[in-house]
């Protein structure tokens, strides 16, 4: 193909952000910029994302996202990792992993990559079991419930010191 020309970068690296510019070579063995503007190029990494939240509940729905802030192809096949080992999935992967019901034994640390290459920080899966999550209800009922009774003692307390003064006598009446 004359006068066509491609770039191609195998094993792609955060690094190998940059802005790329076409030069070729002169018959005289110097080098010559081109006019065209240069390429640049942005390596992002991989992100996972937890929907509703990275903790949840046993038997809750949970998913994971693979994102990323440029766009990949559609066949891109994702490798997740719980705990830096390979979850063994089915064979075309994607950016979605779904756990339901989620587990105990789902929590963990979670990353993603794409074809061995770009890879994610980790992030922490928190799973509460069911029993923990009544106690955190019944906690949370405790802590609503104990204003009612204070603020209803208050008003009694209020309301009697007003219906005491109101009904004692006047002392200069008596003289």
């Amino acid at each position: 193909m004359k006068n066509r020309h491609i770039l191609k970068i195998k094993k792609l690296m955060k690094n190998d952000s940059a802005e790329y510019t076409f030069r070729h070579q002169t018959e005289e063995g110097g080098q010559k910029q081109s006019d065209l503007p240069g390429v640049t190029l942005v390596v992002t990494g991989l992100r996972v994302k937890f929907t509703p939240s990275a903790e949840v509940t046993e038997g809750q729905r949970v998913t994971l996202t693979c994102r990323t802030s440029c766009p990949l192809t559609d066949n891109t096949n994702y490798i997740w990792y719980l705990n830096t080992r390979p979850l063994t999935l089915p064979e075309n992967q994607n950016k979605h992993l779904v756990l339901d019901p989620v587990s105990s034994q789902h929590a963990g640390n979670y990353s993603c990559a794409v074809k061995n290459s770009i890879s994610s920080h980790e992030r922490t899966l928190t799973v509460q079991g069911k029993s923990m999550a009544i106690i955190n209800a019944v906690r949370l009922t405790i802590a609503l419930m104990i204003p009612i009774p204070l603020l209803l003692f208050h008003l009694w307390m209020r309301k009697k010191k007003t219906l005491t003064s109101t009904a004692e006598p006047s002392d200069q009446g008596k003289r």
